[in-house]
């Protein structure tokens, strides 16, 4: 009756079922989410993100001391060129930031190395005129807050990690704590007010935030694990906000006028 056919119960021990693509997905991400700090990409993304925080203030300071005093002394003509030169500077930069973030991050930001026009002047118009050149100038700030940001989630998350990860080691000893540490347990308030005619309804809740004392080793164990997840909950958090750099990089810095590239791109040549 079933000759040249495959049984019912062997077809079905054949077919996967959903429960079985289910788990192997949740496996896989498991998996990925255990491997991330075996991943190569993992640490140059951590030496990206952390790299940020001093050049985005380098940068940050740069530009205001040359605008301000540009700005201030444009009315003398003097700081015409101080502006110029801010901006000339800041295009060298952003273009040194292209060259980092392609080579460190999976991500390719292309640079642009010709200016249009047959006369100095009418290249130097196109290079003001083009909004690419000020897309790349405002890179150099948005590069300080991306900085800052991957700054604060790296030194929060390893060393809450690391502290909850060693407390088996000294969970019992006088005196010591760990985390924030405060005369009150932190409060969250919550208000709302909603005003008619002369009457005034408010709601207010206040959550209470607190504490978790070790006092076993099991507990120190416990903890121990959490800070294993924190670990890497943060590599996760960095290796995303690695990705949003270099997709705010290639929006504000692809096809822009790169100083930077042709001054390698010459000494290439010679």
């Amino acid at each position: 009756m079933y000759a040249g056919q495959a049984l019912p119960t062997e077809m079905a021990r054949a077919a996967p079922t959903d429960a079985d693509g289910r788990f192997g997905r949740i496996g896989s991400g498991v998996a990925r989410f255990v491997g991330v700090p075996l991943e190569r990409q993992t640490y140059l993304n951590l030496c990206y993100v952390l790299l940020a925080f001093p050049l985005g203030l380098a940068y940050v300071v740069f530009l205001v001391v040359g605008l301000s005093v540009g700005l201030g002394l444009a009315i003398f003509l003097v700081g015409i060129p101080v502006l110029a030169i801010t901006i000339a500077l800041a295009l060298g930069l952003a273009g040194f930031e292209r060259w980092l973030t392609t080579t460190v991050l999976p991500v390719d930001v292309e640079p642009r190395t010709d200016l249009t026009g047959d006369r100095g002047r009418d290249r130097l118009w196109s290079l003001v005129t083009d909004y690419r050149t000020w897309t790349a100038v405002l890179y150099l700030p948005v590069k300080f807050v991306l900085g800052l940001v991957s700054f604060v989630v790296a030194v929060t998350g390893f060393s809450t990690g690391m502290s909850m990860l060693a407390l088996p080691l000294y969970y019992d000893r006088q005196g010591l704590y760990v985390g924030v540490v405060t005369d009150r347990a932190p409060e969250i308030h919550q208000s709302l007010y909603l005003g008619w005619n002369y009457l005034l309804v408010g709601f207010e809740a206040v959550f209470t935030v607190g504490y978790w004392e070790i006092t076993t080793f099991s507990s120190a164990l416990v903890a121990a694990a959490f800070g294993i997840v924190l670990l890497l909950a943060t590599f996760h958090a960095l290796n995303a906000l690695a990705w949003i750099s270099g997709w705010i990089a290639r929006v504000l810095l692809e096809d822009g006028y790169d100083p930077f590239a042709v001054v390698v791109h010459s000494e290439g040549t010679q």
